[in-house]
């Protein structure tokens, strides 16, 4: 590809938007905006790029080489933010500690991620998102959730669920088996791919008796709503597993005391990529799509990195995936306004022409000053509304 070529292409990964496509992300941002203002979120925005000391906590081998990773002039090692969860706790825990708590913040930021990329899947990406932080209790995890169904019911999408569940439903079954901690990488990477039969060949690879691996396989593969929970701790048989049902159960709760169940299920399988997860972790799948469109969950132990204990909780939407959900729901993308008023004029009347735009435009209008030109007056004139000239 020569230069000249390459000067009109953008690299893989990364997109333009349009102008119609720039006014339904930047409308759907502000009606987000709208709704974690009134839940008594607050806004805060940090660096693009940070230390990757910073930005890798929490992050295992696979998700640290998606980092973009440069260096500076002073030889530092810098990445690009690949979500907004870890700079906000490195952001509370040095700025912030001594502030009141539960703090509730939200963010609309891009983020990078050196992935392949195909639809939904961005190297560059949006996600607009909350963190509650400072708040240990049931009810801090059902308020993020219930956050999440507000906003994917505002932004018009209607076929769509938020399956939740915990990490130490995994993890105690896992200890249970007596699997060593080196096998929880391989095992924990198929049950959030959902290639359940990957999983049956990794427990016949770790010698799982048959007992033992079909009741891991009904455990992991259940959802429902919290009349399973009863089931899976017979099944289950251990205490990590018993009190991560136990929690997943005080949730449910709470969310039927806000009345959004209808959207909520309950999947005993649903992990989250990130290590730092310790709690109740969700993620919301539209009809349309084979990978969520929001996630997020408890990372309690994520700030003690940054030296400042505290419990968190919180999510990210991804606004690419978002928008091409309610597309193929039958959503159209947003026609650009027309103008209110064509101002033409001639040079010498720009004063009074200038004049009127802004009387017009105090009033709301959408109001486009143009000076007048013979050549293309006619064609102007021929498809244009509210048209005046000086």
């Amino acid at each position: 590809m020569t230069r000249d070529q390459l000067r009109l292409k953008i690299p893989a990964g990364v997109r333009d938007l349009l102008p119609g496509e720039a006014l339904r992300k930047r409308s759907l941002e502000n009606d987000f905006e709208k709704i974690f203002r009134v839940w008594g979120y607050q806004e805060v925005i940090t660096p693009t790029f940070e230390y990757y000391d910073v930005l890798s906590v929490g992050r295992g081998a696979e998700e640290d080489a998606q980092l973009y990773k440069f260096i500076d002039r002073q030889g530092q090692i810098l990445t690009l933010r690949p979500d907004m969860t870890t700079p906000i706790a490195r952001l509370i825990s040095s700025r912030m500690r001594d502030d009141r708590f539960p703090c509730r913040i939200f963010y609309m930021a891009n983020g990078f991620s050196c992935e392949d990329p195909q639809a939904g899947r961005q190297r560059e990406f949006y996600q607009s998102g909350i963190e509650l932080v400072g708040d240990g209790s049931p009810f801090a995890d059902a308020e993020v959730i219930a956050v999440a169904v507000e906003i994917l019911k505002t932004s018009g999408l209607r076929n769509f669920k938020v399956s939740i569940g915990h990490v130490d439903i995994l993890y105690g079954m896992i200890e249970k088996m007596g699997l060593p901690e080196a096998q929880k990488g391989r095992i924990k990477a198929e049950v959030s791919n959902k290639n359940y039969v990957g999983l049956q060949e990794l427990l016949d690879e770790f010698n799982v008796p048959v007992e033992g691996k079909e009741k891991f396989m009904q455990v992991i593969t259940t959802r429902g709503d919290r009349g399973i929970i009863e089931e899976a701790l017979r099944l289950a048989g251990n205490d990590k597993t018993g009190a991560a049902l136990k929690a997943l159960s005080d949730v449910y709760d709470a969310l039927e005391a806000y009345g959004i169940t209808a959207n909520v299920e309950i999947d005993l399988g649903v992990l989250r990529g990130l290590d730092y997860y310790t709690g109740v972790v969700f993620e919301g799948y539209s009809a349309y799509l084979g990978f969520p469109i929001l996630g997020g969950g408890r990372y309690d132990n994520l700030m003690e990195q940054f030296g400042f204990k505290c419990p968190a909780t919180g999510f990210a939407l991804g606004m690419e995936r978002l928008l091409l959900s309610l597309e193929k729901e039958g959503g159209e993308i947003g026609a650009v306004p027309e103008p209110d008023y064509l101002i033409l004029y001639e040079p010498s009347k720009a004063a009074q022409a200038f004049k009127k735009a802004r009387e017009l435009r105090d009033k709301g209008k959408i109001v486009i000053t143009q000076l007048s030109r013979e050549d293309r007056d006619t064609e102007i004139l021929g498809r244009a509304g509210n048209i005046v000239i000086f």
